[in-house]
C-alpha cells in the first residue's frame, strides 16, 4: 500500500499528472460504458474500472475528498495539467491564410 505522503508527492509532479491523464484517456474513463453488443464489454469495463480505482486511490491523499468515492479532486488536478499543457497561440505566430505561397511574413 502506498503511503499518503507518497501519493501527495506523486500528485505534485506535473509529469505524473500528465502520465495519469494519458492513462485515464486510454482507459476510456470518459467513454460511455460498453454494452453487450460490443463483444469486448468486459475488457473495456475492466480497463475503465482500473483507471477509476487508481484515481480513487490517489484521491485519498487529497485534503478534501468528495462523498460516494468520486475522485473529483485528483481528476481536476489531472485535467488542469491538460489545460495548461496545451500550447497557446501566439499573436506573432498567426498565419495569414490569404497570403500567397512564398510571401514572407514581414
Amino acid at each position: 500500500m502506498i503511503e499518503k505522503a507518497d501519493k501527495l508527492t506523486l500528485l505534485e509532479s506535473a509529469a505524473f499528472r500528465r502520465f495519469l491523464l494519458s492513462l485515464v484517456q486510454r482507459a476510456g474513463v470518459f467513454e460511455t460504458t460498453a454494452n453487450l453488443a460490443d463483444g469486448r464489454h468486459l475488457y473495456l469495463e475492466g480497463r475503465r474500472s482500473l483507471a477509476l480505482e487508481m484515481l480513487r486511490d490517489l484521491d485519498e491523499a487529497q485534503p478534501v475528498s468528495l462523498p460516494a468515492g468520486i475522485p473529483a479532486a485528483t481528476l481536476i488536478q489531472t485535467l488542469h495539467e491538460l489545460a495548461h499543457s496545451v500550447r497557446k497561440e501566439n499573436v506573432l505566430e498567426r498565419r495569414d491564410i490569404y497570403a500567397e505561397l512564398g510571401d514572407d511574413p514581414a
